[in-house]
């Protein structure tokens, strides 16, 4: 059993924005799967992208606009997102708190291209 926490997750920090990587090909070797912890500050801003795998969102605090494809929603608190292949999609934090959201999908890059995206900090460590 492989256990990731927050605190030696590699992270990527943009806009206002700091991703926390959990699972993955590099942090625990899966192939099929990646989960990422998202903490998003008031105002901060995830630009419209897309990617050809499915993704998820699940709002864990905090309340926001989500964009998928040519659709917008207010998003709030037990709110799960399904997000298609290939649709363009970004979330903005409309609350004045953090918005914290779980993302989960196939992975986007394969181990190669993750460690570019994803620095591994000095003080990273998996828990067995």
């Amino acid at each position: 059993m492989i256990i990731v926490r927050k605190e030696n997750a590699p992270r990527y920090q943009r806009d206002n924005i700091t991703s926390y990587l959990l699972l993955s090909e590099s942090t625990t070797g899966a192939k099929k799967i990646t989960t990422t912890l998202v903490e998003m500050e008031p105002g901060g801003k995830q630009m419209i992208h897309f990617h050809a795998t499915e993704q998820c969102y699940m709002i864990l605090d905090g309340e926001g606009e989500i964009t998928v494809g040519e659709e917008s929603k207010r998003v709030r608190v037990g709110d799960s997102i399904f997000i298609p292949s290939n649709s363009p999609h970004g979330l903005i934090n409309t609350g004045d708190q953090v918005l914290r959201y779980l993302s989960a999908g196939s992975p986007v890059f394969g181990k190669r291209k993750e460690s570019e995206y994803w620095p591994l900090l000095p003080e990273a460590q998996l828990s067995l």
